[in-house]
């Protein structure tokens, strides 16, 4: 199972990215809590984006891409804005969040509820796949 969408870098389609992600639970058959990680996935990576990723004016597509394996899904988030590999970004500690910069605890966040996660810079594109281990209901 594929299901691929495409955003315009703005903060205001979070709530457009939830709404078409309401699938997960329904079609999928993903329990609601795994579900919200992977919504927290989604939003801190498209969040980081819409702030860093784009000059000003510069203001492409966002390709989000899922696949659902027997006991996971794949992510992959898609961008042409500035080169960012986040597995080279230092994040902080989710035992001492306090400690760490305020900017890093969403890529924290995103290593700890998933699988696994890796980046190539590809065509001139940021490709991000994230795999999420899922239960059934």
């Amino acid at each position: 199972m594929n299901r691929a969408f495409t955003y315009q870098p703005h903060i205001q389609e979070i709530p457009n990215i939830r709404k078409d992600l309401d699938f997960l639970g329904k079609e999928w058959n993903i329990p609601e809590s795994e579900v919200r990680q992977i919504l927290v996935i989604i939003e801190e990576l498209f969040s980081n984006i819409v702030r860093y990723a784009f000059e000003e004016n510069e203001k492409q597509a966002v390709d989000i891409r899922l696949e659902r394996g027997e006991d996971q899904v794949q992510l992959d988030i898609i961008d042409a804005g500035k080169p960012f590999n986040p597995l080279e970004y230092e994040a902080g500690s989710l035992s001492d969040p306090a400690s760490s910069d305020a900017g890093g605890m969403g890529l924290t966040l995103i290593r700890a509820f998933s699988k696994d996660v890796s980046y190539q810079r590809n065509a001139g594109k940021n490709h991000l796949k994230i795999n999420k281990t899922v239960k059934g209901k």
